[in-house]
């Protein structure tokens, strides 16, 4: 498996946003293809943990949310404390 520079991704996710992409050739899985965050050029450190729970039924549509939109439970949850202390500032 090829690995590809951050010019040559940013250049795929340009085409796909355009939606000017197609797939070519088999789609290669295997061991090659680690789970987790990219390292990346720059390393940003370890993220810390937080540890939430939730109501049931909070916690089925946050899961049905993300499967709906392809993304993680995770991701959703990052989106949203971001959104919700940008509309709750603190005086400072």
């Amino acid at each position: 498996m090829t690995k590809r520079s951050a010019d040559e991704y940013a250049e795929l996710a340009a085409d796909f946003e355009r939606g000017d992409y197609a797939v070519v050739g088999p789609i290669e899985v295997g061991p090659g293809l680690a789970l987790g965050r990219p390292a990346g050029t720059e390393r940003r450190g370890n993220s810390p943990v937080r540890t939430v729970r939730l109501p049931t039924e909070l916690d089925q549509q946050l899961a049905a949310y993300a499967a709906e939109t392809e993304t993680t439970p995770s991701d959703v949850l990052r989106r949203a404390v971001v959104e919700y202390l940008a509309r709750h500032q603190l005086s400072a």
